[in-house]
């Protein structure tokens, strides 16, 4: 159809009849547009960047001289080529990034911007506004945001409080594997440079009052006092809860608090966003125009629902500034005041245009917030309330004219049930493909905890808590009568919860949708909803269908069919984990990772994402080498969520919590244990034969007095072949156990591929070792390159003396090999995206 420029509306025609009738969509859609384009290819040249920017200047001449049809996509592309330029930003000029490279030592001074958060009751962590850094040579002056973890005795510093202390800085470091969490992007959002790590409390000196911001010093006016009222007034759990949802302050959440949140769909609850000031929003309105609405004077002279909107604006931003100000927050209060400005503007109809302005002003604002999980998330789930709400509700036959006045208390409120679980439905199928995506799960029964709970917490729990907040100035009294109400309301809330999250079928982990399979999800949403008005429509619903089965048959003979023997060699820092992938599906996890100490995951955070973007959800054959926290922590998930079949291990039992975890599980779920006895002989998987070198049925090496050491040189010893092409896994052998196996199993160890035993450590890799090995491959999984001298020097000088090639995945990412007739394959991978690929003659 040929458009013109009625199609524009004002001041570009009068009329229209298709989506340029409201343009902030398109200049949002292209805005962002722009943006994203921008960023997955930066423009690194100052003269490429001139250029964009005189592009722009050059088409606002066009837009003045066009023709009235060309306007709109003139307009529309200077839109693109604006968010492209926005998103370039300032090179960094940060002072501490090159010397957290090295791990530098120093002394920080800087100021306390946020409370201390207590992780596990021994590890607490903070944000400074770091002022200098002194060295032995220099003092170098600073003007960052940097992140603190303190691992011994925690001060109990405030925000405002100026500090000194001596750290070791870091850099922030994703684990490299494909699916992984971007913690490092993460952390550029939040404008974190590097991070600081002090080993001892006691050696932070306070230095009296710092100078915060200005607007942070404001907002910290308003938090202190609250935040002392609900310290001393709530037991520990119901401060944490009230400090999320008033404060804005989770520091207090602990993972065993936030997990019934998550298993029911409703962890959106404990961070301050759209739901939130939403509520407030929603509840202040409907309160300003009763009260509005019983003076008739009043109602006669004034439009009193746009006076209401008006007033409304107050607590919504009064909330916002009482949440920290945060960016989220930020994001929710211009949504929420967009709405209420169409409101008074008389376009309260045009909730598209609304929204799509609300999203140009946030991305002006910060172009990087494209890319937060919050603002995706937000975002999504309003544009699924606005497109799926209504169709949900003609189907359930609410959509009435009867004014709601005239309805009987009872109607409704049903009404009102009704319309939230539409919204609560709608916003959850339309989120599925991107909270899959983040968070690998599917609360099950997410629409009726949010039915459930969203109106004690908009209704009772946030208000009593904002007028508690408002009244603690005045009157201690008076607010701790409305917070002990609240409370009730909050333990009523936190019991429904628990009820959800208790139930066993409550959620189900699942794979990571790609981005096309994410794309293709909205496709077809969009084709359904058109497919009895245009043709189109139902050819698009076809194509999609046909791609849809394309794409479960491709990941169905991947994961379960494919004839390739693959290794892959994960990322886990200062740890093992190895998956071995059998022609025809059959899947073997060879140790899990893990930190020993700490509430960090590495199965649930590390591990598990790597296997759901892999499309995996069963492993058959799960291996510890030995029970160290380095090799087993990370087991327990998998133990717990992949369905193993049967559990190896060497027998050796550890007096540890984890231990005793992982065999809890192993026992519950039904998994057959295997030892040494049980795996003797060849053992044959889909044409790869698998072998037990160490330690025999009744052979244990005692390795001295030192528990760790007889722990790794009893390490569960499998070579995999497959054709030609072998793989030696050692575990954690020391130099006692390494010669215990060649004197067992003499040539039977000689291996392509070694993964180098206890991650190059200098107690093992001996040279009689590797010269009977004879590796061309060795894999070094030993975190970072300056952890402990893991890998060390000589180890590496014996690896070259004897002609074997060297991947370290600190380096290198996840390594993946893939066994061919007659070659095999290297593929690396960093920031979760494939790095390198190298092919290697086999060795037949």
């Amino acid at each position: 159809m040929k458009r013109n420029s009625k199609d524009w509306g004002p001041p570009y025609g009068e009329k229209a009849s298709s989506l340029f009738h409201r343009p902030l969509i398109p200049m949002a859609i292209f805005f962002a547009g722009g943006i994203l384009a921008a960023h997955e290819i930066p423009l690194r040249s100052q003269v490429l960047i001139a250029g964009l920017f005189i592009s722009i200047a050059a088409l606002l001449v066009t837009l003045l001289i066009s023709p009235p049809r060309l306007r709109g996509y003139v307009l529309l592309l200077i839109f693109f080529l604006a968010g492209a330029l926005l998103i370039q930003g300032k090179p960094s000029t940060s002072r501490l990034v090159p010397l957290a490279d090295g791990q530098q030592k120093g002394v920080i001074e800087g100021t306390v911007l946020e409370p201390v958060k207590v992780v596990d009751g021994r590890i607490g962590r903070l944000t400074l506004h770091a002022t200098a850094l002194c060295l032995s040579e220099e003092t170098v002056p600073l003007d960052e945001n940097i992140a603190i973890s303190v691992y011994r005795n925690i001060p109990d510093l405030q925000p405002g409080e100026m500090i000194r202390f001596p750290a070791r800085l870091r850099l922030f470091r994703n684990f490299n594997n494909p699916g992984n969490y971007d913690y490092e992007g993460a952390m550029r959002l939040k404008g974190l440079t590097c991070e600081a790590n002090v080993s001892n409390g006691d050696r932070m000196a306070r230095m009296g009052p710092g100078r915060l911001p200005f607007f942070r010093g404001l907002v910290e006016g308003l938090q202190r006092p609250v935040r002392e009222f609900f310290r001393n007034r709530l037991d520990p759990r119901n401060d944490a809860l009230f400090r999320a949802l008033i404060l804005g302050e989770r520091q207090g959440i602990t993972p065993g608090l936030r997990e019934p949140f998550n298993q029911t769909g409703l962890g959106h609850i404990l961070a301050v966003s759209g739901l939130h000031i939403g509520l407030v929003a929603g509840v202040a309105f409907f309160l300003f125009k009763w009260i509005l609405s019983r003076s008739y004077r009043l109602a006669l002279s004034l439009d009193v629902r746009k006076l209401a909107a008006l007033l409304t604006c107050l607590p919504v931003i009064a909330y916002t500034l009482l949440a920290g100000f945060q960016v989220s927050s930020q994001r929710a209060m211009i949504m929420v005041l967009a709405f209420l400005g169409s409101l008074l503007l008389d376009r309260e109809r045009e909730v598209w245009s609304t929204l799509s302005l609300a999203g140009l002003i946030i991305l002006f604002l910060d172009p990087n917030a494209l890319f937060s999980i919050s603002f995706q998330l937000s975002f999504i789930a309003v544009i699924g309330i606005l497109w799926l709400a209504p169709a949900i509700l003609n189907r359930l036959h609410r959509l009435e004219t009867t004014p709601p006045e005239k309805k009987p208390a009872r109607n409704r409120l049903l009404d009102y049930l009704i319309g939230l679980a539409a919204m609560s439905a709608a916003a959850a199928f339309f989120l599925l493909p991107v909270t899959c995506y983040y968070f690998h799960r599917i609360p099950l029964v997410s629409i009726a905890a949010n039915l459930t709970t969203l109106p004690i917490l908009g209704m009772w729990v946030i208000p009593l808590g904002l007028l508690s907040a408002a009244a603690v100035p005045f009157s201690t009294g008076i607010a701790g009568f409305f917070l002990q109400i609240g409370a009730w309301g909050l333990n009523l809330l936190m019991s429904i919860t628990e009820f959800w999250a208790g139930l066993p079928w409550s959620s189900i982990w699942t794979i990571t949708p790609n981005l096309f399979e994410i794309l293709l999800f909205y496709f077809l949403i969009f084709a359904i909803c058109f497919f009895k008005r245009y043709r189109w429509a139902k050819i698009g619903l076809a194509i999609g269908v046909v791609f849809i089965l394309s794409d479960v048959a491709y990941w169905v003979y991947t994961v379960r069919f494919n004839r390739d023997f693959e290794v892959t060699f994960l990322d886990v820092g200062k740890g093992n984990a190895a998956l071995v992938s059998f022609p025809g599906g059959k899947k073997m996890l060879i140790d899990g990772g893990g930190f020993g100490s700490g509430s960090f995951d590495v199965g649930e955070m590390v591990v598990a994402p790597y296997l759901w973007h892999a499309k995996i959800l069963r492993i058959d054959y799960l291996v510890l080498s030995h029970p160290q926290a380095d090799h087993m922590n990370g087991l327990r998930f998998i133990a717990r969520f992949f369905h193993p079949k049967e559990f190896w291990y060497n027998g050796d039992p550890v007096e540890t919590e984890s231990f005793k975890e992982l065999m809890e599980i192993v026992a519950k779920s039904e998994i057959r244990k295997m030892l040494p006895r049980d795996l003797q002989g060849e053992i044959r998987i889909n044409g790869a034969r698998v072998q037990v070198l160490h330690p025999g049925p009744d052979m244990r090496v005692l390795g001295a007095k030192d528990d760790s050491k007889r722990l790794n040189n009893n390490s569960l010893v499998l070579k995999i072949t497959y054709g030609d092409t072998s793989f030696l896994f050692p575990g954690d052998l020391e130099k006692v156990g390494e010669e215990a196996l060649v004197a067992h199993a003499g040539p039977m160890i000689q291996s392509d591929v070694l993964l180098s035993p206890h991650h190059g450590s200098r107690t093992s890799s001996s040279r009689e070792f590797l010269q009977m090995v004879k590796p061309r491959l060795c894999i070094v999984s030993s975190g970072e390159r300056t952890a402990l001298n893991f890998p060390h020097p000589a180890v590496l000088e014996r690896l070259r003396d004897i002609g074997c090639d060297v991947l370290q995945i600190a380096f290198s990412g996840a390594v993946t090999i893939t066994v061919r007739p007659d070659a095999y394959d290297i593929t690396t991978f960093v920031d979760g995206r494939q790095s390198s690929k190298n092919r290697f003659p086999g060795t037949g």
